[in-house]
């Protein structure tokens, strides 16, 4: 029984280009001048090698018709995707690691120890294994962990950085095998940072830094596997065991990721060639899948993302609360979820709750939701006016200016496109003009929309496994500006005499801030500025909190929640009446094995969720 999934048509690069070039070589073989290098191949969305794959190899179909992989930073939002989530659980060292049943452990390679050791101030102390290192030979150590808290309170469009910012000071012990990690706060969810961990020492000095050190591989590994290569044009990723690992090797020898066209990854699949499939099927190959493998094969995996419309909730006109929910509900999100799922009926969950995903289980209160998710013309209508808008014919003006709007999304994937201009077309009924801006994924969200240029946006917005720690991330108020006289306050952190949190990335055209970052960070996008005067206010771009919502009510449900004292369902009903995201849908994908790894479908899969289905490979059986 299939419940939902979904896949991504295929680029339209390399179909275009491909039948040009097929259709031509005929006509230019005779004319073609010497010494001109050798073709380029096919994109892996367009073709699939058809040789079996080495002893001991596991190869993985992958859909890759939503084009190249952005790059392979697992904390990074732009970056999200299947291949990357499955590359980082394999190549980097995570402090605790999600079992296929949910429950959540730490890593016996990585950490011989990690245990809260004091409540005043609330510390959690990690003892590392003396030989856990990355494969340059450079020791994992309290280096990566400050490294990846600085980073994650700081870059802008990073994955839920809402525990971080709780903590106050790192502390190295014992040549940085010993971390003590204080919080300004108890915060019960702590085993869900530092997983997983990067490399600093080659991050911290790699030009352009954070953005730009994992781009197109991931240098160094700290697990069982090292990343051999990427081939953006084959649509491959290649992995090898790391033969420095200091803990058990894995199974398989090699892992190939293969991205390409899902009708051409089934084919492989039924010959041999692939051993297992990880689609995002459309209504025509879910059919395809059904038919050619067994029920007990394959199962559904659903993301851990939903797929937003993000209102920029500071300036320009969808500052405007009665403007959000007007555009909430001109829009439909049965059918945009329809474009984004490529039909397949059970492919987009509805997403019923701000804080809860639906593939979480629980039935959420719909109550406060329901009118965000329907579609309604006279509520548009009347939320418009409320807005100051007044109907003329086709458009909505305000002081004789028509309502225009622009939505940024991601390129590279045609199904987004679609739903974009659905939302366009939607809007449009109602008297809002949208403009549509096409950009890549790192440009749009880390620069467009962390900088708040953009009206709206539609991205798919990943998360972890904690509801507070993950709805404090998304809606907690930003930080606040830096001024030239010192660092800011953080808004999520209760005040304590410890607390020394980093600088916030803020620069200012009249030079730079106090504790401006390194220059790594500045190329970035550095921030949005509101003044140029000495002592003005700079903007820190968004880290998860993309839309820059800030209400005093929801900031105290979530730093409560996060701390624990309360629960963080109560937070729903305010983040549906202010609306600083409209999520639209939870897609799925397909996840299918040869007869050779059936047992790995065995027992439950609840932590797949967050892992994805190929964070066990390495316990798979190989050669």
């Amino acid at each position: 029984m299939w419940r939902r999934g979904h896949r991504l048509v295929a680029p339209v690069r390399s179909a275009a280009l491909g039948a040009v070039a097929v259709a031509g070589l005929g006509l230019i073989a005779a004319c073609t001048p010497p010494n001109l290098p050798p073709p380029i191949a096919p994109s892996g969305a367009s073709s699939v090698p058809s040789t079996p794959p080495g002893a001991g190899t596991v190869v993985v179909g992958m859909d890759g018709s939503s084009g190249p992989i952005s790059g392979f930073n697992p904390h990074a939002i732009a970056d999200f995707s299947r291949a990357t989530q499955a590359v980082a659980s394999l190549v980097l060292p995570s402090v605790f690691v999600v079992q296929p049943d949910g429950s959540s452990i730490p890593d016996p390679d990585v950490v011989d120890s990690a245990t809260i050791t004091s409540l005043d101030p609330f510390t959690v102390t990690y003892t590392l294994d003396g030989k856990a290192s990355w494969s340059d030979g450079t020791p994992i150590t309290a280096e990566d962990f400050s490294y990846l808290r600085d980073q994650l309170v700081a870059q802008p469009a990073t994955v839920d950085p809402a525990g971080y910012r709780l903590i106050s000071q790192i502390r190295s012990r014992d040549a940085g095998k010993t971390v003590d990690v204080e919080f300004a706060a108890e915060f019960a969810d702590w085993p869900t940072l530092f997983s997983p961990l990067l490399p600093s020492h080659i991050m911290k000095d790699f030009p352009g830094g954070w953005g730009a050190a994992l781009t197109s591989d991931i240098p160094v590994s700290g697990n069982r596997y090292k990343m051999n290569s990427y081939d953006r044009v084959t649509g491959q990723v290649l992995l090898a065991r790391n033969d420095k690992y200091w803990g058990t090797p894995p199974g398989p020898a090699a892992v190939v990721l293969r991205l390409g066209d899902p009708t051409d990854l089934i084919a492989a699949f039924s010959r041999g060639d692939v051993q297992a499939l990880w689609l995002e099927p459309d209504a025509d190959t879910v059919a395809s899948v059904e038919e050619s493998i067994p029920a007990d094969r394959r199962t559904t995996v659903p993301l851990p993302a939903t797929t937003q419309l993000i209102f920029n909730t500071t300036t320009g006109p969808t500052s405007s609360a009665d403007l959000r929910a007007a555009i909430a509900a001109g829009i439909s999100p049965a059918i945009v979820g329809t474009d984004l799922s490529g039909g397949w009926v059970d492919g987009a969950a509805a997403v019923t709750s701000q804080v809860r995903l639906p593939a979480q289980g629980a039935e959420p209160d719909t109550s406060t939701a329901t009118g965000a998710l329907t579609a309604d013309a006279v509520v548009a209508q009347d939320k418009l006016t409320e807005a100051g808008y007044l109907r003329n014919g086709l458009y909505a003006t305000r002081n004789g200016e028509v309502l225009r709007l622009t939505l940024g999304y991601p390129t590279g994937n045609p199904r987004v496109a679609a739903a974009a201009r659905t939302v366009q077309r939607q809007l449009g009924a109602i008297g809002i003009e949208v403009d549509l801006l096409a950009d890549n994924a790192p440009s749009l969200l880390e620069t467009r929309v962390a900088a708040g240029t953009l009206d709206l946006a539609l991205a798919a917005v990943p998360r972890d496994s904690k509801d507070a720690a993950a709805a404090a991330s998304a809606f907690s108020c930003p930080r606040p500006g830096t001024t030239t006289g010192g660092e800011p306050d953080d808004p999520l952190v209760p005040p304590t005499s410890s607390s020394t949190p980093p600088a916030t990335p803020a620069t200012s055209v009249s030079g730079p801030a106090s504790g401006t970052p390194p220059a790594e960070v500045g190329d970035t996008g550095g921030t949005a500025d509101t003044g140029a005067d000495t002592g003005a206010v700079t903007e820190p771009l968004r880290t998860g909190n993309l839309s820059g919502y800030c209400n005093a009510d929801t900031q105290k449900i979530l730093v409560d929640a996060i701390t624990g004292q309360s629960g963080v369902e109560a937070a729903d009903p305010g983040l549906w009446a202010n609306l600083p995201v409209l999520p639209l849908a939870e897609l799925s994908t397909v996840f299918a094995v040869s007869p050779g790894l059936s047992a790995v479908l065995d027992g439950p899969h609840d932590g797949w969720l967050w892992t994805g289905p190929l964070g066990g490979l390495p316990d798979w059986p190989g050669g």
